[in-house]
C-alpha cells in the first residue's frame, strides 16, 4: 500500500496553483475554481481544496481543515540549496531542520500550510 493523494486546503486557488505549480513545478491537471486544484505529484495526486466549500459537501464526506496542515514532497537532498534560492526568490520563507538521517527544507504555502522538502532517507526510504 503506498499514498494515493494526499491534500491541504486553501481558500485562494489562483495564489495555492501559482505556488504549488509556478513555484514547486507540480502539473496541475485539473484547476475548478473556487473548489479544487488537483496535481501530479510523482506517482500520487495532491488535491487543494476549498474548505469552505468541501466542509458543506453533500455528495462526498463533508472535509476541510483551519489552520496549517502539513506535506511533504521527496527531493534529493542535494537538491535543497537550489530549492532554497527558489523559494527565497519567489518571495517565501524557508526554514531548515537537521534530522538523524539527512536535512529537510520548510516553507509555507500562500494558505500558510506547512510544506516540507525532504530526502527518503530521513525515514529509510
Amino acid at each position: 500500500m503506498e499514498v494515493l493523494e494526499t491534500s491541504v486546503y486553501a481558500e485562494d486557488l489562483e495564489r495555492a496553483r501559482a505556488f504549488y505549480e509556478g513555484v514547486l513545478g507540480l502539473p496541475c491537471f485539473q484547476f475548478r475554481p473556487p473548489r479544487h486544484a488537483f496535481f501530479r505529484a510523482g506517482r500520487g495526486v495532491f488535491l487543494v481544496f476549498n474548505p469552505s466549500l468541501t466542509e458543506k459537501e453533500t455528495d462526498l464526506p463533508p472535509h476541510g481543515a483551519r489552520g496549517s496542515v502539513h506535506v511533504a514532497f521527496r527531493v534529493e537532498e542535494g537538491e535543497l540549496p537550489e530549492w532554497e534560492k527558489r523559494l527565497k526568490a519567489a518571495g517565501y520563507p524557508v526554514w531548515w531542520a537537521e534530522w538523524p538521517k539527512g536535512k529537510s527544507l520548510y516553507t509555507q504555502d500562500p494558505a500558510g500550510n506547512l510544506v516540507e522538502l525532504a530526502p527518503g532517507e530521513i525515514w529509510d526510504l
